[in-house]
């Protein structure tokens, strides 16, 4: 007969608590104790409570291998339902035995319905120090028991795969939304629908009066950086800059050479180069960037309040003075196709013709940036990473522990971005060197990215390991904050972020005027439910996790604990240089803030 003391503790979150009988055996290297139940009297395992309870075992197991945790309804005869699938969140569970040090079991899990759980000590395992039968035999029952939970499907032809669910009612409480989260979030929703139908902008079709009117979407919400939008939109370089650190900063490179169907001449960019240089030149120094949308072309094209919207697929050369000056853009060409019907914009056109090719270009980097920067590499891979890590490593791993075109043209951006991503996209130091922007001047994605990043390419060396996990964390976390948080500034002012274009692109100059400005961009309608729709993605509906916190503390050992530690003390220290930095810009770069980062994709 050997007592030992039991500590329980249940998270803090709305339903956390259970009513249902909790039992607990415990497994040794000489055996296995029946089920002892936690019980004392009044309630047990209330929300946020920490208890302690004492047990028995009838016989001697040996050294402590495991706890099997127990669930079972409070009436053997209750319905299967409410009262039967009382889901408990466990936080951890302590057992000290009569003689040695207390053992920790992490949990963090949800428990639902009637059920049993083997839990391991808090000391982090890879397969090859499992140094017990009993150990081993849990590690595949688990993985088993995973892989049986979380299956694979295709959702489209050419996408990633993703976990085979039908809708989000069918997840497991262990990876939904808190409830909390999702309150907020519907409450959230509904204000902001309510709001703009309230003012006559959500069910209105027809066409902006005019610009000026377009700031009434101000009153919807505000932030620095949407004023700041609003001020400098038409301005050459604030065009060109959000190419560095605006909401999709991965498209820009190096030029060396100018693509055979964009033939710009020197006498085109002669009046923004100035005298005593040619373009062969500046392509030979290094100074030229290019911005190519070319996966948009022949793509289909949605339908809005009945009528056909249009895309274009353009090219825009940019342009990077000596000394630092502002990067400015040289030409725009919004077809594949040059000819009399594919005119090559330039800064000394007329006022409206140069803006709306810009506004087009807008428009392109709208659907590049939802469709593939955002929803593919920020929502749909992190996807893949989470489910693999659910399905192939248990919870004792040390990975584990750390842890305007339409749908249809969305998908076919997805599919053809997938037939030409490498690893190597992924990988942000990689990535800055392919593109040949390691050197561009004020590029504050690429200095605060690889601050975050913070590592020195098959998986056959520790260092390849590292650099892969890395790569797994950076785009699920920094990246996709980089990618999302910006949205609602950016989009705000609409014609800095066209959503769709309901007129094809122009087929030569001199026509443009500001009624046909205003008749190619998108209705108010349409203006008003992507507003809603990017302001909820750039807003946390709370249960937030800053990069480097971990509520759950899956580690028990020094070492890990030091490392997270050092970790986090790292961060503070890239925070305090960015803002420090950010204190003399006139528009601060924010989006990759260690403290405003999440931990991971959270919506």
């Amino acid at each position: 007969m050997a007592e030992f003391s039991v500590r329980v503790s249940t998270g803090d979150a709305i339903g956390a608590g259970t009513w249902n009988k909790i039992a607990v055996s415990i497994v040794g290297t000489r055996g296995e104790t029946p089920p002892l139940r936690l019980d004392h009297p009044g309630k047990e395992f209330s929300a946020g409570a920490v208890e302690d309870f004492q047990v028995e075992s009838p016989q001697d197991v040996g050294p402590v291998l495991l706890l099997r945790v127990h669930k079972a309804p409070l009436l053997l005869s209750a319905p299967v339902g409410a009262v039967a699938r009382d889901a408990w969140f466990c936080r951890w569970i302590q057992l000290s035995p009569p003689r040695g040090a207390p053992l920790r079991f992490p949990c963090y899990q949800w428990l639902e319905g009637a059920g049993s759980l083997a839990l391991r000590a808090g000391a982090a395992k890879v397969s090859w120090a499992d140094d017990h039968p009993i150990l081993r035999q849990q590690r595949q029952e688990e993985l088993q028991a995973r892989q049986d939970s979380y299956h694979w499907k295709t959702y489209s032809p050419g996408w990633p795969r993703c976990l085979d669910e039908k809708s989000v009612k069918d997840l497991d409480l262990n990876i939904k939304y808190s409830v909390m989260k999702n309150s907020c979030f519907y409450l959230k929703v509904s204000s902001a629908f309510m709001e703009l139908k309230l003012k006559g902008l959500l069910d209105r079709k027809g066409l902006w009066k005019s610009l000026r009117e377009m700031r009434t979407m101000l009153n919807f919400r505000k932030t620095p950086a949407a004023e700041y939008v609003v001020k400098h939109w038409q301005e050459d370089a604030f065009f060109a800059s959000q190419f560095l650190n605006g909401l999709n900063p991965v498209l820009i490179r190096r030029c060396r050479h100018l693509p055979e169907n964009f033939p710009v001449t020197d006498d085109m960019v002669a009046p923004v180069l100035g005298p005593g240089t040619s373009l062969q030149a500046e392509l030979e120094r290094g100074s030229l960037f290019l911005v190519d949308h070319g996966i948009l072309s022949s793509v289909h094209t949605n339908v809005v309040n009945g009528k056909p919207q249009f895309s274009a697929a353009p090219m825009t050369l940019l342009y990077q003075r000596p000394g630092g000056g502002p990067l400015l853009p040289l030409a725009i060409q919004l077809s594949r196709s040059p000819g009399p019907d594919s005119p090559i914009f330039l800064p000394s056109d007329s006022k409206w013709d140069w803006l709306l090719a810009k506004t087009w270009v807008r428009n392109a980097e709208f659907s590049v940036h939802e469709a593939v920067t955002h929803l593919l590499h920020a929502h749909l891979l992190p996807e893949v990473f989470t489910v693999a890590t659910l399905r192939q490593l248990p919870h004792c791993h040390p990975l584990f522990k750390s842890t305007g075109i339409g749908v249809r043209g969305f998908s076919e951006l997805i599919q053809r971005n997938m037939q030409q991503l490498s690893y190597s996209v992924l990988c942000l130091p990689e990535d800055i060197r392919a593109r040949g922007v390691e050197d561009i001047p004020n590029y504050y994605y690429r200095n605060d990215g690889l601050k975050i990043w913070g590592v020195p390419s098959a998986l056959e060396t520790r260092e390849a390991l590292v650099q892969y996990v890395t790569m797994v964390i950076f785009n699920s976390s920094a990246k996709h904050y980089a990618v999302s948080a910006g949205q609602f500034d950016s989009c705000i002012w609409m014609p800095n972020l066209p959503p769709t274009m309901q007129l094809p692109p122009p087929t030569s100059k001199g026509q443009t005027r500001p009624e046909g400005f205003l008749a190619t961009l998108p209705p108010v309608s349409a203006t008003s439910d992507i507003i809603i729709a990017l302001w909820l993605l750039s807003q946390e509906p709370g249960d937030r996790r800053p990069l480097g916190t971990y509520p759950d503390e899956h580690f028990t050992e020094e070492a890990p604990r030091r490392s997270i530690a050092t970790f986090q003390n790292r961060l503070a220290q890239i925070s305090r240089e960015i803002r420090d930095r950010n204190q003399g810009l006139e528009l601060p770069y924010t989006y990759l803030d260690p403290p405003l980062i999440e931990n991971s994709v959270s919506i």
